[in-house]
């Protein structure tokens, strides 16, 4: 099964992917706003032809818009689940300079943030 994993920001939506059972960064989605956020992930979507998206689902004001992102991708017709992400983004970026990745890449954070939550779901399956 196809696989997408997502790090959800208003400004940035990081991307992951899998086939099997492993999840690897892929991409960033800069986006301005709410409705591009959904228009440009569900493009993503449908393009590439993932038959699972996995959302990272924190704690507080942005779990609130994370829970609207999903709900706008599944009125799509999107199969979405969401999957408890609490420190994706420091677990991320430690594991970026563990890799000696240089600061200047360290801009795709959001995408090994959205292949933490992939990799964790993929896990408890």
């Amino acid at each position: 099964m196809k696989y997408l994993g997502v790090d959800f920001g208003l400004r940035r939506i990081g991307l992951a992917i899998s086939e099997g059972e492993l999840a690897s960064p892929w991409q960033i989605l800069e986006v301005k706003n709410f409705t591009e956020a959904v228009e440009k992930t569900s493009k993503v979507i449908k393009e590439e032809r993932f038959k699972k998206v996995v959302v990272g689902l924190p704690e507080g004001k942005m779990g609130k818009n994370v829970i609207g992102f999903v709900a706008a991708l599944k009125r799509r017709g999107f199969e979405v689940e969401t999957f408890e992400e609490t420190l994706s983004s420091k677990k991320a970026l430690a594991v970026m300079i563990e890799q000696g990745i240089q600061q200047k890449k360290r801009r795709y954070e959001d995408a090994y943030s959205a292949a933490g939550i992939l990799q964790n779901y993929l896990d408890s399956l």
